[in-house]
């Protein structure tokens, strides 16, 4: 019988504790004396000049493409094809001779992917789901695999972080049956110090369960998706029920932040959050530090901002510079940004959706950046774009309380300038944006074009 099921017939009491055994069998695998070794690393080079973390990152990378080359069939016969000796890459910037590879790559040649030698026993096996659920299995070191935990724990540390801390769990677990219509809408993972929260179970009286169990255990951590942990600022700030207490660090992963989400979750909470990047495949890192501003691990993973055409929007291709089981060079993560370089680093200036966040006209041109729509929309709480057809938008909007004509009327003059004359849409009005099978929020739903990675919820 599934695991699942067998734990969903469960009592609340005993699903508890079986969340706390999973609790301890994580702490227990992930945080050993492996990762206790390369956090000290990372955090040996936190303070490191933007110079010194590239002149490692480099290093780090001539190291793994030489490796590449005399280990993996996919990558040797690649290098050969295109005649390209592996010693010529020295630099960053001396990846681009190399071909962008994607999920569908690693999937017609998996085998070859594989350093030869390796065992798939003892490493640790990574999945995503994406947003079609088309699964993808991938493998990593138990190095890479604690270079993932050790660099985040690294960010969490840099915003007054550390792992003792209780954290309310704001994310996609299925740790509450799906089904299931009365409280409790939360378990406790006592090991981990996490109270884990339904992302599946967002209708009031779950929500004021929500903020209820907050000020019963105030834990300091609150990390999240954005759209959750936004579902629950709106009920705080719609509602009598408020937070008695304020948290010491708001974390947000997974999906984008939005300007909005932001205001209302440091409205309810008292704490404006800080958001990570990173992702399943551990290709690319940015952390938001306190000061708002957010930069690239450069010693993490080689990253690369390769232009789309589209103004300074840039594809995020990231290269590993830790797993030497099944390493990705040049890895297409299908995330867009903008960034800039200044003597503290590369500064991501806004992370802008996903390649397949986008609305596709008839005449082939595509319109992107469709989340700039509602950044001047206060009183919108939430949106979601459908697109059926080449013809026709559907937009969904939750209203917040007190939306007027007025506002209604700047947002139909917004859509209009982006849509008007070259798609037709409509408006419709929702309570809810309903999540997908991960528990995630996709802000473009579209029947013409699928997802091809996860975001990693570090």
């Amino acid at each position: 019988m599934n695991v699942m099921k067998i734990y969903n017939r469960l009592p609340v009491f005993l699903q508890n504790a079986a969340t706390s055994c999973e609790g301890w069998r994580i702490q227990k695998t992930r945080y050993d004396s492996t990762f206790d070794r390369i956090y000290n690393d990372y955090m040996e080079r936190n303070d490191w000049s933007y110079q010194q973390k590239c002149e490692y990152r480099d290093r780090q990378l001539r190291q793994m493409v030489e490796h590449c080359y005399k280990n993996v069939p996919y990558y040797h016969r690649t290098f050969d094809e295109r005649g390209i000796d592996y010693r010529q890459i020295q630099t960053l910037e001396d990846l681009k001779v190399l071909p962008i590879i994607d999920k569908q790559t690693i999937k017609d040649n998996y085998d070859d992917f594989f350093a030869v030698g390796t065992s798939r026993k003892g490493l640790v096996r990574q999945h995503t789901s994406g947003s079609t659920g088309a699964g993808f299995v991938f493998y990593l070191t138990k190095e890479a695999y604690a270079a993932v935990w050790a660099n985040g724990w690294r960010g969490y540390h840099n915003v007054g972080l550390d792992r003792g801390v209780w954290c309310g769990y704001f994310c996609g677990r299925a740790i509450v049956p799906k089904e299931q219509r009365i409280p409790p809408y939360y378990r406790i993972n006592r090991p981990g110090k996490q109270i884990l929260f339904s992302a599946y179970h967002t209708y009031p009286e779950a929500l004021e369960e929500y903020v209820a169990a907050l000020n019963r255990y105030k834990p300091m951590w609150i990390h999240g998706y954005p759209s959750f942990v936004t579902t629950v600022a709106k009920h705080i700030l719609d509602s009598d029920d408020r937070l008695k207490y304020t948290p010491a660090a708001i974390t947000l992963g997974s999906e984008n932040v939005q300007p909005w989400q932001e205001e209302r979750i440091e409205k309810a909470f008292g704490k404006l959050p800080i958001q990570n990047y990173g992702q399943t495949e551990a290709v690319a890192a940015f952390w938001q530090r306190d000061d708002r501003r957010i930069f690239v691990d450069e010693d993490y993973s080689a990253v690369e901002f390769v232009p789309t055409g589209d103004g300074d929007l840039c594809r995020i291709i990231g290269t590993t510079l830790t797993n030497y089981a099944m390493p990705f060079l040049r890895y297409d993560t299908r995330d867009l940004a903008t960034y800039e370089e200044n003597q503290f680093g590369r500064q991501v200036l806004s992370l802008d959706g996903r390649q397949e966040d986008i609305v596709k006209l008839r005449d082939g041109s595509s319109l992107g950046r469709l989340d700039h729509i509602f950044k001047d929309q206060t009183l919108v709480a939430g949106a979601q774009i459908i697109q059926e057809d080449l013809d026709t938008l559907t937009v969904r909007i939750v209203r917040q309380a007190g939306f007027s004509p007025a506002n209604e009327k700047q947002l139909t003059d917004t859509l209009d300038g982006y849509f008007k004359g070259r798609i037709g849409y409509r408006v419709e009005y929702t309570d809810a944006i309903p999540s997908g099978a991960n528990g995630k929020q996709r802000f473009v739903v579209s029947k013409l074009n699928g997802s091809q990675g996860e975001r990693k919820d570090v």
